[in-house]
């Protein structure tokens, strides 16, 4: 059974997050865990003891009202509350030491990514060593059914059985994208339809396109997002901040106002 780390901060833009984790779990069996950090300074008391039995019901309490207007039943389900002053590095933490397989963050509003600088979220992608799902506070949910794989098939051979893993756990077919400004010259094309050849399924599909350099990666997959409505959206990141500032946060980006409602689900290369 996988293990979903899904953390709020109580604010109405967490519930998306919490929302797309009862989607996923009413989907495949898996274990939820919710998770909060209280960053106010507390001392090792009885007192104190008894703030954190507050905290935990307030969070189940939250989490159940969420689920009262999903009409989902609640599954296999945790409620944790921890006093720490780092959130992003607690987080880790937990995760590690409970071996969650997926850890589940909300973006903190309009702009998925162009909110991220110094939230929790981007100290994230930037950090965990464990797969993040990270959901834009206008998600809605909808039954889970297909991905989004935007690859540089570098390492296909690598990450695509990871993204296959995943999707098996709701039977999603894949959609694999791949840009490139190469694509009409030379040999390029004839490379990219073998590499589909040895890789595609009755699940897995491949797609390439002409990257046009004027626009970011995230600007190009906008327009494919719309035409095939995917559920989640799949990247592999190398985990620096000239990577994130290159892709997420680009004047090119910020342009274009990549907005999007879709959920994204972050690997480390």
């Amino acid at each position: 059974m996988k293990k979903i780390l899904v953390t709020t901060d109580f604010s109405n833009i967490s519930k998306a997050g919490i929302r797309f984790a009862i989607q996923f779990a009413c989907q495949t069996p898996c274990e939820l865990i919710f998770y909060s950090v209280n960053t106010k300074e507390l001392s090792d008391s009885i007192e104190n003891y008894y703030k954190k039995t507050t905290q935990d019901y307030k969070l189940k309490k939250f989490i159940l009202s969420i689920y009262k207007t999903t009409k989902k039943l609640v599954g296999k389900a945790e409620f944790v509350t921890e006093n720490q002053t780092h959130v992003a590095k607690s987080i880790i933490a937990f995760a590690q030491k409970y071996k969650v397989d997926y850890i589940c963050i909300n973006t903190s509003g309009p702009g998925i990514f162009n909110q991220l600088i110094g939230t929790t979220a981007s100290q994230l992608i930037t950090t965990s060593p464990i797969p993040l799902l990270i959901v834009p506070y206008t998600y809605r949910m909808r039954p889970l059914n297909h991905l989004l794989y935007a690859s540089d098939l570098a390492k296909i051979g690598v990450e695509l059985p990871l993204v296959k893993k995943f999707a098996v756990l709701f039977d999603a077919d894949i959609a694999v994208y791949h840009y490139s400004e190469f694509l009409d010259q030379g040999n390029f094309k004839n490379d990219f339809n073998a590499i589909a050849h040895n890789y595609q399924s009755d699940k897995v599909s491949f797609n390439f396109k002409k990257l046009n350099i004027e626009f970011s990666l995230l600007n190009h997959l906008e327009v494919d997002m719309r035409k095939i409505r995917p559920s989640i959206i799949v990247m592999f990141t190398k985990q620096n901040r000239d990577w994130f500032e290159r892709h997420f946060l680009s004047s090119k980006t910020k342009e274009f106002g990549f907005d999007s409602s879709t959920p994204i689900l972050v690997f480390r290369k």
